[in-house]
């Protein structure tokens, strides 16, 4: 087996541990340690770098703050835990393919 191969599949696996216990924090109810558990997963996709995965938690973490402030938390969740997903799974992902999957959260809420 591919040593680098095997290591991008245990990452995936990490960040999709990390993903899974996010999705199952309630904001509403703790908001604290959903940014905690978000900032968990940008901060592994940084050490290992998965940057497009990192530059998506990042854009989830500055749009809770604003979620904090206006409300909407359940919507905005959806989207990037599903955006975050799709990235984590992805082989490759260039700057064109991870602005393409930041567009797709834009779609995916509601206006």
């Amino acid at each position: 087996m591919d040593m680098d191969h095997d290591r991008q599949l245990l990452i995936r696996a990490e960040l999709s541990d990390l993903l899974d216990a996010l999705r199952l924090t309630t904001f509403d109810s703790s908001p604290l340690q959903f940014l905690v558990r978000l900032e968990a997963i940008r901060q592994t996709a940084i050490a290992h770098n998965f940057a497009a995965v990192a530059e998506i938690a990042s854009v989830f973490e500055a749009t809770m703050q604003r979620v904090i402030e206006f409300g909407g938390a359940d919507s905005v969740i959806g989207g990037f835990t599903g955006i975050l997903d799709d990235a984590i799974g992805c082989s490759q992902l260039s700057p064109a393919v991870t602005q393409s999957l930041l567009a797709s959260v834009a779609v995916r809420l509601p206006h």
